[in-house]
């Protein structure tokens, strides 16, 4: 990372911070989007296209640390769907969301006791 600096811009209209994180693109809560000739596009698979070359047939731009805000391109790269639904972290979460702990066992847990009060008037 390059330690940020400032430089009066060339419009002479004040200055221009460079260096430091780069950050291109609006931040949708899950990924940066770029607009491009009035498309939008990931940045992440642009960058993956720009340091990889071209995806190949079925292939996605998988993020080697699991953090979609990390888009450096040594933490991108091609790989397939299974491939990328098989990453660690993706697995220990699916995981979290079954059983016991899924929302939807909760939802029908909680319907339950709500049925049950409400026909015998006690839990």
């Amino acid at each position: 990372m390059v330690t940020p600096y400032e430089q009066p811009m060339a419009n002479g209209r004040g200055v221009r911070t460079y260096g430091g994180q780069p950050h291109y693109g609006t931040w949708d809560g899950k990924r940066f989007l770029f607009i491009l000739k009035k498309k939008t596009r990931k940045l992440h698979r642009l960058i993956c296209e720009a340091f990889n070359g071209p995806a190949g047939e079925d292939e996605v731009c998988m993020h080697l640390d699991e953090d979609s805000s990390n888009n450096h391109p040594s933490n991108l790269c091609w790989g397939t769907q299974k491939e990328n639904l098989n990453a660690p972290g993706f697995v220990e979460y699916c995981r979290s969301r079954t059983g016991d702990n899924s929302s939807i066992r909760k939802g029908m847990v909680n319907k339950a006791t709500l049925a049950v009060t409400d026909k015998g008037g006690q839990t």
